[in-house]
């Protein structure tokens, strides 16, 4: 086993401050990418994927959609076989997210919309310290809730009249 050096290590790792998030209403997936050019340059290159404009389910909280989001996203890493914080999670995340039971609301593509009406929910992979240095880091906000349970989740749904159950998503992935 060879240690990378100090610089290289570090771009893989970063602590990231949960920036403000305003009443914006509009919500989307979006996953980045960082890694370096095959010819193993100091040149980077960028996977930028912004996914489906949405909003969260009717009467539901945006910590508890978060929460939502955020079991679903383990579901599906762990019974697809999944690897975590990649775009096949995040694009099966967005993929199932119209499902009506789930009760989240997918925009039409052709809605007019600004940036600023938007938050972005980062999936953020590869040389991450990158990210501290863009455009969008100032848009950050950690959504991600570690070890939801599925019990969580039906209360979740149960508050606002609705029933859960995996067989939901069982029958599409």
């Amino acid at each position: 086993m060879f240690n990378l050096p100090v610089k290289l290590a570090d771009e893989f790792e970063a602590d990231f401050e949960n920036h403000t998030l305003g009443n914006q209403k509009i919500y989307r997936l979006h996953y980045i990418n960082y890694y370096r050019t095959e010819d193993n340059t100091s040149k980077y290159r960028t996977v930028d994927w912004p996914f489906d404009l949405f909003t969260l389910p009717n009467g539901m909280s945006r910590e508890d959609a978060f929460k939502v989001l955020s079991y679903l996203t383990d579901y599906i890493e762990s019974t697809q076989n999944i690897k975590p914080c990649s775009y096949k999670s995040v694009a099966t995340l967005n993929s199932i997210l119209d499902l009506q039971q789930l009760g989240f609301k997918k925009l039409n593509k052709n809605v007019n919309v600004s940036e600023e009406e938007i938050i972005d929910l980062w999936t953020v992979e590869g040389r991450v310290a990158l990210f501290k240095k863009s455009k969008y880091y100032l848009g950050y906000y950690e959504w991600y809730f570690e070890s939801i349970s599925l019990e969580e989740v039906q209360s979740i749904y149960k508050k606002i009249g609705k029933n859960y159950n995996d067989m939901i998503i069982n029958s599409v992935l």
